[in-house]
């Protein structure tokens, strides 16, 4: 299996809480990295680490590592490296163009998807909703599944932002090219 979809009643029961949050903590990440892009700053940051005492996304946490564990099908030592993606509207088409991800396992989960569609180059597309949160197979290290490139399409203009949290996981300890971003998935 490819990928597969799971549904947070934890997001969809505390959206207005988890846009504000993600909102609050946009700010915090583009003034501490000194830049607008939360995305493609990916590696400045993991957003579990600058969100850990919120409560939301602790709660959140769990029930990620629930749904990945149940996806991959085993208790193998795991890392994630997860980050905000924050688009005003035509920046989705610049900042989410095509791409791919070089590790084992990627993911992202929808807090405000906007009217967007994720399409990826094996032939499928995931209409994103709010609370829906996708995992899939990544590209690998060495682009062993180049068809799991992807990239986001917009379906109706927005106001607004579109805020989803990206994340990747990598199966091999001691590696350094985590480079401090991943943490240990329980």
């Amino acid at each position: 299996m490819d990928y597969k979809l799971y549904q947070s009643n934890l997001i969809k029961n505390n959206y207005y809480a988890f846009v504000t949050n993600c909102s609050i903590i946009y700010d915090f990440i583009q003034k501490e990295i000194n830049s607008k892009d939360t995305t493609w700053n990916y590696d400045k940051y993991n957003i579990f680490q600058l969100s850990s005492s919120s409560i939301l996304f602790y709660d959140l946490f769990k029930e990620l590592t629930f749904y990945i564990r149940e996806f991959i099908g085993d208790s193998r030592p795991l890392w994630i490296q997860s980050w905000l993606n924050y688009h005003k509207g035509e920046q989705v088409k610049t900042s989410l163009s095509e791409h791919g991800h070089p590790w084992d396992y990627h993911g992202y989960i929808c807090i405000e998807p906007q009217d967007t569609t994720t399409i990826f180059h094996k032939g499928y597309e995931i209409k994103n909703e709010i609370g829906q949160i996708y995992i899939g197979k990544g590209n690998g290290q060495n682009n062993e599944n180049p068809d799991l490139t992807h990239y986001v399409k917009i379906n109706k203009p927005y106001n607004g932002n579109r805020i989803t949290l990206g994340f990747d996981l990598a199966t091999k300890p001691n590696v350094n090219l985590y480079k401090g971003r991943f943490i240990p998935l329980l």
